[in-house]
């Protein structure tokens, strides 16, 4: 309720000294009560914030009556100004006709007198209770509004994200030659975009979970510079295109946080990422680590475009954008750096940025509370292809989206692989059980048969003779547990990446080696 909102009683009581008795009265009741010299005075205070109107029928003259009746009707859909009327007691059954009117447009109580002050003061606290909630509704309306104005702001700026790397792979896959062929240079970019794709959207689900309290963190303890390596391997690529020189400063020991390790690579890669996009050809972006007053602390600088003053305070709120119009070009949905916030909370940590303003580049300090304990190694995630032993597999696919089945079908078969492809749930279980394959890819939202059900059958009739590997659109720590309970040997979340796959193949020797399927 704002400050106009006060919950007031507005008395108009034009003969002798009642309404300063009534007013009187009121206040020791703990009411608050203001006096008006007559009714159109009331008339235009009713849209600033009246609680309610307490008159004598001395006050309403047919033509006050009517200007109120039209004030009345012009309220917002969520207002009923609460109306209170003293009346004497034989004028009760014979109310001017007008006043009959004012029933349809608020909500009226007529008090006879002479008055007892214990129904007035009843009627009084009756009518601001009724405007309270009013008033709680307006607010609940409003908060609705400016949600509905949050989803349509957000979802014009998803839009505008999604089509920009939607249109350059459409681009790139219609700049085939006469032979309907591509050349390296286009299936890299679609390559690139789709994978700038994959970010977008799961930094939004990880945002999501992370707001609705659905992240679990695994931490460990580890040497944070460590991290630095994976996150340095996934922006290579973009400082390179983008012709951004990075510049590591290490310390000269180890900096232990008790961190979840994957979470800890998000974190430094956004701000790397964000540090890149905003950096000009050929600028510059510092990273330095170092202990300080007990913490790791990681500061990226660039000399980029930098941030207004007016927006340092709000470039870690959701959708948060920098109005400048260089800033503006490079895109973002605003979720990056109010992920890293979020998950930085979860760690106890913290994200400050610093700029001299616009075209000035900026700074942001990222700290982890060091640990106490030794660092343990980080595992490396790497994306880069693991060779396998050379010997063709024998792999099953079951996936009911056809371009995506036949296209991994195609490439795994260019691998040397002997590949069958099968689009539900009941022909992926015949399949698999007649072939008996190396590998099975099993998609969980099957036709038929789910994912999860296929499993089962498999391993009932198999037992541990097949490597079952789940490939879902669904990538929470449960639903990997799901298919692992279903019996699955692995989980890949959607997009599947080729090179998932050929990793999973290195780790798993082949047990029925057989020749090219047709």
């Amino acid at each position: 309720m704002s400050s106009g909102d006060a919950p007031r009683v507005l008395i108009v009581a034009p003969i002798g000294r009642d309404a300063q008795l009534m007013c009187t009265h009121l206040k020791a009741a703990g009411i608050p009560c203001e006096v008006r010299p007559n009714v159109d005075t009331v008339c235009n205070e009713v849209n600033d914030g009246a609680g309610a109107l307490l008159f004598t029928e001395e006050a309403l003259s047919p033509e006050v009556t009517a200007r109120l009746a039209r004030i009345l009707d012009q309220q917002e859909p969520w207002s009923d100004v609460p109306l209170i009327i003293l009346m004497g007691e034989h004028l009760l059954d014979e109310r001017p006709r007008p006043m009959h009117a004012f029933g349809r447009r608020t909500n009226i109580t007529f008090v006879d007198r002479p008055v007892r002050i214990k129904s007035l003061v009843s009627a009084a606290q009756s009518a601001l209770r009724a405007r309270e909630r009013q008033y709680q509704i307006r607010d609940l309306m409003q908060t609705l509004e400016d949600r509905v104005h949050e989803r349509d702001r957000f979802l014009a700026i998803l839009g505008h994200e999604l089509r920009n790397p939607l249109g350059a792979i459409l681009l790139a896959s219609q700049m085939t030659d006469d032979d309907g062929k591509l050349d390296g240079e286009h299936a890299d970019l679609i390559e690139r975009q789709s994978k700038h794709l994959t970010r977008l959207v799961n930094d939004l689900l990880d945002l999501s979970r992370v707001v609705s309290g659905k992240i679990v963190l695994k931490k460990q303890v580890i040497d944070l510079t460590q991290v630095l390596n994976q996150s340095m391997e996934t922006v290579q690529q973009a400082a390179q295109r983008q012709s951004v020189t990075v510049e590591i400063r290490r310390p000269t020991g180890p900096l232990p946080v008790d961190v979840d390790p994957v979470r800890a690579d998000q974190i430094v890669t956004n701000v790397l990422t964000n540090a890149i996009k905003y950096t000009p050809e050929g600028g510059h972006v510092v990273v330095t680590f170092a202990e300080e007053e007990g913490q790791a602390v990681v500061r990226v600088k660039d000399d980029g475009v930098g941030i207004a003053p007016d927006r340092i305070g709000t470039i870690f709120e959701l959708f948060a954008q920098a109005e400048n119009a260089i800033g503006r070009a490079q895109g973002g949905m605003g979720i990056g750096l109010a992920l890293v916030r979020n998950l930085l909370h979860l760690h106890d940590g913290t994200i400050s940025a610093t700029s001299d303003g616009v075209g000035h580049g900026s700074e942001f300090t990222v700290t982890f509370p060091l640990a106490t304990q030794p660092a343990a190694p980080v595992v490396q995630h790497s994306a880069r292809l693991v060779k396998n032993d050379g010997q063709p597999r024998r792999i099953v696919i079951v996936e009911d989206n056809e371009d995506v089945r036949e296209l991994l079908r195609l490439k795994l078969r260019r691998l040397g692989h002997a590949v069958d492809a099968v689009a539900d749930g009941l022909e992926g279980v015949r399949t698999i059980v007649e072939i008996k394959p190396d590998l099975a890819l099993v998609d969980i939202g099957l036709p038929g048969l789910d994912g999860y059900e296929v499993a089962t059958q498999v391993r009932h009739s198999l037992g541990d003779g097949v490597v079952l590997v789940a490939v879902s659109g669904f990538g929470q720590p449960e639903d990997k547990r799901k298919a692992l309970d279903a019996g699955f040997n692995e989980h890949i979340t959607k997009p599947a990446d080729v090179s998932d796959i050929e990793n999973l193949l290195a780790r798993f020797p082949p047990k029925n080696v057989t020749g090219e399927v047709s």
